[in-house]
């Protein structure tokens, strides 16, 4: 793995270069216009319609079409902006001309007048239609009815900005293109785009202004975060004025990050002086620059150049990003739409949105009342209906993954909007909602706004495989319906059953006699059946109690209860907050082998996993083989460590035992059964091409920990984990099992000796090339090391240098330091000051770039060691086991095998624990290298076995011998 950063203005990438349309450099055109004037464009209709474009200060510009003529002067700046009196609709392919006075001239043809909305979201607005139900099924209907001459080709075009995808401040300079739409077009939109085709008959386009990977506050204008009272609101408002270089914000606030970077360095001078570990400066930024795709980057790049582009209005579409977030999407809502208003200088701008869907779920579907981030996602966007000319359209009937396949559905109900309120359509457009309840005797009666006649079941499962979704009737259906249930005096939630009369539901639950609460839909709908008005639009979800809606803030609860369930306490309070906590290190686990005879450091994680302190008193509370401990987790410490006695080799299992509480709550705890001391080696390899023939152990006597995990190397240090999740039970997480291949061999050997148990560690980098392959992973031997340790061996002191610019405690991480500081300060005085003034990306780059502390670092050094090594560090074993690959010897014949080896050795032995581990290795014979040199300088024991090919499984057994040979009985 190598690792490229830029110091100054460094890539974040978010996209390949692929994304971009065509990154060839192309001459100017004669005549700069707006993203959205290029040929085959649709103008609004009955609008006044601005256009604009750049031309040298003074130059008079004069646009005709349509029998129009109109002039502009372009300003001090160049900008010139002119507006079209309103045009009536036209399918009539016609020229637009533009012409500077200076005598160059710009033509877009075709031309078309009819509707245009502005589309924007993340992935499932992005997502092409070719890729869903709207390519496959309804644009081949349509295609069946144009062939038949039953309809003519719909007029829906598309266009979207193709240079640029965010950046920090506006921009107004970008390409854009249109085109007809086809199967590359967005697919929501083109299904809205086509029903106002179909009921209009004009052309329709589309401002594609979406992105996946993408949240609501990334396409939210700066200032649409301006004017809301909520603090949640003002919080994200102060971070983007940290990144406007004229603010106070800013100025105080960038101030105090440059003052802490070098008080965190004079620190760290002290620090090394005691001998005591450096402290890496904070590169937690101020301001809006979480990545570039932090609150107001998309917009910047993305939509901002369509504006003022006319249109009748926009359309939305996203939540993955936000679901985890809740409520709050009410407030983001105001703020985008605030902002689009104020923007487009639209204060009545209509805007349509869509309810969160449902994401699948695995089995029968679990349609328990839910108050999780997802269902208040769903409630803050209902509530956002508040919004004066907006709308709601549902989708809860419509599941999938990540991206679901069935975007007609959800398209076409936004165009039911659109028809009803911008084109007078009597259509209608709202699914029934929760309006009250009341409660008599053991029922609940729920009335429903939007169903005045009357309600129906209906399913989407029938047509959304090969279909599109469209709800299917279920007569006499409500016995089918799952999705009610009411709450007991108690706050238990138990299901019920409903009755549907008109617009009206009455729940009951046998085991309720006096319910005070009832709930529809919250945990998810998807395509099971569920309640439809006659209309065949969804019900939205709602959760009531005592006459109040429910919320996470309101509820007594963390969790709701629900009959027949018991909450496992490890999902709630403290114990799910910090579930994925690495307490404890790789190595202690259920049916750990620990080294016999020596002194033995068990320790682990003090801090949460993403890496925050407790606030409290903390504290680690240790139990093992008669130890007893209990640590203060005092400020600043990040681990907790405790060295046993040592313990004399036995079978007989014992329990670990470790607690984390906070104020006396448990926050995490570890309990690892069938530990035993015996003999422990530790094993670095590359993937062997020799077989051993050796049974998988079945005694238990020995056992392996081998690595699961998909990466074998990292560019950064991995402290407590192989995999990159600490979660304890997660699927790539090492654990200790059976032993087979190389670690039977030597395990089965060692063990008949000594009678002992035996532990192997054997942490193997990996396999390239796909499936089915098995090609050697080019890992050189300078990737096992530790970082501060490659100074040992005079070959790799250029890569010691490399990574030290990014490690705390020494003059090259100070230097780099301070260069970042100065990048930061050239970004804020230069750089961004000249895109705000320009309206253009000073550097051209499609992704927004800032500065990162990273110097040229090239270096593969020390990334199987951060991956595969530190965790276990500084764990005691009775050997350390090398084995080389080809790779290791293939720059140099060899030449500087024996002292990067010898560094190598000794970095293991100052790295390891367990006194002076017996380190064994191989080494290459003079047919595989002809300049090997051998290890001249690793202190206390070694011993090598000479290879003489690159699958010797004699010289793997001479070595498994070696070891036996040291060990005693």
């Amino acid at each position: 793995m190598t690792t490229s950063l830029r110091l100054v203005f460094a890539w974040v990438l978010s996209v390949p270069f692929a994304a971009v349309a065509d990154e060839s450099p192309k001459p100017p055109p004669a005549v700069e216009l707006g993203a959205p004037f290029t040929h085959q464009a649709v103008l609004q209709r009955d609008m006044k319609l601005p256009v604009w474009g750049w031309a040298k200060p003074g130059v008079k510009v004069e646009v005709s079409f349509a029998g129009q003529k109109k002039q502009a002067t372009a300003g001090k700046d160049g900008k010139w902006m002119l507006e079209l009196d309103p045009l009536e609709a036209s399918s009539e392919p016609r020229d637009m001309v533009i012409t500077e006075s200076t005598g160059d001239s710009r033509t877009l043809q075709q031309v078309l007048v009819g509707e245009v909305w502005m589309a924007s979201g993340q992935s499932n607005m992005q997502w092409v239609a070719s890729k869903c139900d709207v390519g496959r099924v309804l644009m081949a209907q349509i295609a069946e009815r144009v062939a038949a001459g039953e309809e003519k080709e719909p007029l829906i075009r598309e266009t979207k900005v193709t240079d640029y995808f965010a950046c920090l401040h506006p921009i107004e300079h970008a390409t854009g293109e249109w085109r007809p739409a086809d199967g590359d077009s967005s697919a929501i939109a083109y299904a809205f785009a086509y029903e106002l085709h179909r009921e209009l008959g004009v052309p329709v386009g589309i401002l594609n202004c979406s992105f996946s990977q993408t949240a609501i506050q990334a396409w939210t204008p700066r200032d649409g975060f301006a004017g809301a009272d909520d603090e949640y609101t003002h919080a994200i408002r102060r971070k983007v004025m940290e990144t406007d270089p004229t603010s106070a914000e800013h100025r105080k606030a960038w101030d105090a990050f440059y003052h802490s970077i070098e008080d965190t360095l004079a620190e760290n001078a002290k620090r090394v002086a005691k001998g005591e570990e450096a402290e890496g400066i904070s590169i937690k930024t101020p301001g809006n620059m979480a990545g570039n795709r932090d609150a107001t980057w998309l917009f910047n790049a993305r939509l901002n150049p369509m504006i003022p582009y006319a249109i009748r209005g926009a359309i939305w579409n996203q939540g993955y990003a936000n679901m985890s977030e809740g409520l709050v999407y009410y407030h983001n809502l105001h703020s985008m739409i605030r902002g689009w208003r104020g923007s487009w200088e639209r204060p009545e701008l209509p805007v349509y949105f869509h309810q969160f869907y449902c994401p699948g779920q695995k089995g029968e579907w679990d349609n328990s009342p839910s108050i999780d981030g997802p269902a208040e996602m769903r409630l803050g966007t209902w509530m956002a209906r508040d919004i004066p000319n907006t709308g709601m359209a549902s989708q809860i009937d419509i599941t999938g993954a990540i991206h679901y396949s069935n975007k007609t559905l959800p398209g076409q109900r936004l165009a039911l909007h659109a028809l009803r309120n911008q084109y007078g359509k009597d259509v209608a457009a709202d699914g029934p909602m929760f309006e009250s309840y009341k409660v008599e005797g053991n029922k609940v009666i729920v009335t429903l706004a939007n169903a005045d006649d009357g309600l129906v079941v209906g399913e989407t499962a029938t047509n959304s495989k090969d279909g599109l979704a469209i709800p299917t009737v279920i007569p006499d259906g409500a016995k089918q319906v799952k999705l009610f249930y009411v709450a007991d005096e108690n706050r238990v939630w138990h299901p019920a059953e409903i009755e549907i009369d008109g617009n009206k539901v009455i729940v009951t639950s046998a085991a309720v006699n006096s319910p005070k609460g009832v709930s529809y839909g919250t945990g998810g709908v998807g395509p099971q059946p569920n309640l439809y008005n006659r209309a065949m639009l969804p019900t939205t979800p709602f959760i009531q109690f005592e006459g109040k809606q429910v919320t996470s803030d309101m509820w007594p609860d963390e969790k709701l209860k629900i009959a027949g369930e018991t909450i496992d306490p490890s999902t709630v309070g403290k114990s799910y907050e910090y579930r994925k906590m690495p307490l404890l290190s790789t190595q202690f686990r259920d049916n750990a082998v620990l080294q016999a005879g020596v002194p033995v450091t068990i320790w682990g994680s003090a801090v949460h996993d993403w890496g925050y302190e407790a606030e409290g008193e903390a504290v680690v509370q240790f139990s093992f083989a008669g130890v007893e401990k209990t640590i203060p987790v005092t400020k600043g410490m990040k681990e907790w460590k405790v060295v046993m006695p040592a313990m004399e080799a036995s079978a007989e299992p014992k329990t670990l035992k470790v607690t984390f509480t906070i104020d006396g709550e448990l926050a995490h705890e570890r309990v690892c059964e069938n530990v035993v001391f015996g003999d422990v080696f530790y094993v670095a390899a590359p993937p062997l091409a020799a077989k051993l023939d050796a049974p998988k152990s079945g005694s238990g006597l020995v056992r392996m920990m081998t690595r699961k995990a998909k990466r074998f190397t990292f560019d950064r240090p991995s402290r407590f984990s192989v995999c990159v999740s600490t979660t304890p039970e997660n699927r790539f997480a090492c654990v200790w099992e059976n032993a087979d291949g190389f670690a039977a061999a030597l395990g089965q050997k060692v063990a008949s000796k000594t009678g002992k148990p035996v532990g192997v560690i054997f942490m193997q980098t990996g396999m390239e090339g796909g499936k089915g392959k098995e090609a050697e992973n080019p890992i050189e031997l300078k990737s096992w090391m530790n970082p501060e340790d490659l100074k040992m061996a005079p070959s790799l002191m250029e890569d010691y240098k490399d990574l030290a610019a990014v490690r705390p405690g020494n003059e090259y991480y100070d230097a780099n330091a301070r260069r970042y500081i100065d990048a930061w300060k050239s970004y804020w005085n230069e750089y961004v000051p000249e895109m705000i003034a320009t309206k253009m990306v000073p550097d051209g780059v499609p992704w927004g770039t800032y500065p990162m502390l990273a110097s040229e670092v090239t270096s593969e050094a020390s990334e199987a060691y951060n991956a595969l090594v530190h965790s276990f560090t500084p764990g005691a074993f009775k050997g350390i086991i090398f084995l080389s690959s080809e790779k290791m010897v293939e720059a140099d014949e060899g030449a500087n095998y024996g002292s990067e080896l010898s560094a190598l050795g000794n970095s293991f032995k100052k790295r390891f624990g367990g006194g002076d581990p017996h380190f064994f290795y191989t080494i290459p014979s003079a047919e595989l290298a002809a300049k090997i040199t051998g290890p001249e300088s690793i202190e206390g024991m070694s011993h090598g076995v000479v290879v003489g090919a690159w699958d010797d499984a004699v010289a793997l057994e001479k070595l498994i011998d070696a070891v036996v040979a040291d060990v005693s009985p």
